[in-house]
């Protein structure tokens, strides 16, 4: 999956206007005639609801609109260059130096000194780069003392700039957890999507969406990839995963019974404080997002020790739902949580 891609973009250059003279049978020497040159094309990003990542853009990197057309003789004008509309899926962010966003954009500086604008909603579509204005034929500088000018100007260039893009999914659920932690068989048992599903650590390399349907109602779900400590610093591709979890309304941070199938209730909420750590060295607040906390893989222990489980985490002041994907225990309750924590 293509989440990050940089661009050069580059608008249209504004047509020369010509120099030209009236020609015409009994009148040897007209005026000047000629045109102005054609504007350059513009262009303009647009999000696109059938694009989920970048891969478009991992082998085009280069993108130009139309130039515009030479002014001509009979003052007519060159033609106005083609606009380019480049298509980005929902969640995009685009980052341009500071004076070069166009148009009606959600935009602001940060500290870089760049505009940022979040393609977050569908249909929106903004002029990033302006085509250059066309140059004016030589009939514009004709005058009482200069009447047959040599004179017309060049096109405009058209703006060009170094672009980047960064693809934050657009997900309401962002499910997080230790590698094997049981995320992906719990997208697989929530939504219709199906994912790899191994029984060992990194078996999902990229996020995953899945739609959850119920009481009439449809989420997004996003399956992060497991994430380790000192992730949130870059370590295990962590940093390029936590930002997917930016958008999300609710987390769902699945601790697992461990590998050893009756750790004990200390060492799963070690685990647990690992991921919590990471949200928030990550920073953007992610760690104050509304969270339910999932026991996973509960198939495997004792009714006893998911109790430990649940009361030592208690103690702590912090909810366990116990569930199985396996056997779909505890998977209604979940549900019902997720409806509650995103209203429409």
């Amino acid at each position: 999956m293509v989440d990050q891609a940089k661009l050069w973009i580059s608008a249209g250059n504004g047509g020369n206007g010509a120099v030209s003279f009236r020609r015409e049978k009994f009148i040897p020497k007209g005026g000047p005639d000629g045109g102005d040159g054609g504007k350059g094309g513009d262009i303009y990003l647009e999000t696109d609801t059938n694009q989920n990542t970048l891969d478009d853009f991992a082998h085009r990197q280069k993108f130009e609109a139309e130039n515009g057309g030479k002014g001509m003789g009979k003052k007519m004008s060159g033609g106005k260059g083609e606009d380019l509309i480049i298509k980005v899926p929902l969640g995009t962010v685009v980052g341009l130096q500071v004076g070069q966003a166009r148009g009606p954009a959600p935009t602001g500086e940060n500290d870089n000194g760049e505009v940022m604008i979040d393609f977050d909603k569908k249909g929106m579509r903004v002029l990033v780069a302006k085509g250059g204005k066309g140059g004016r034929g030589n009939e514009h500088f004709k005058s009482a003392s200069n009447t047959t000018p040599m004179t017309a100007e060049p096109g405009e260039m058209g703006e060009r700039f170094d672009v980047e893009m960064s693809l934050k999914l657009l997900a309401d659920i962002g499910l997080v957890g230790l590698p094997n932690a049981g995320k992906s068989t719990l997208l697989s048992v929530l939504s219709n999507a199906r994912p790899k599903v191994a029984d060992y650590e990194f078996t999902t390399l990229e996020p995953n969406l899945g739609v959850m349907k119920t009481q009439g109602k449809s989420l997004v779900i996003a399956d992060i990839p497991g994430l380790i400590e000192g992730a949130s610093e870059g370590k295990g591709l962590g940093i390029k995963f936590l930002k997917h979890i930016e958008r999300t309304k609710v987390l769902v941070h699945l601790v697992a019974v461990g590998d050893g199938r009756e750790d004990p209730a200390p060492t799963v909420w070690e685990n647990y404080q690992k991921i919590r750590k990471e949200l928030k060295n990550y920073g953007g607040e992610i760690d104050k997002k509304a969270e339910i906390v999932v026991l996973s893989k509960i198939d495997l222990i004792s009714e006893e020790r998911v109790k430990e489980i649940q009361k030592y985490f208690k103690k702590k002041k912090i909810d366990l739902l116990p569930i199985s994907s396996a056997n779909q225990k505890g998977i209604a309750d979940l549900k019902t949580g997720l409806m509650n924590q995103t209203p429409t």
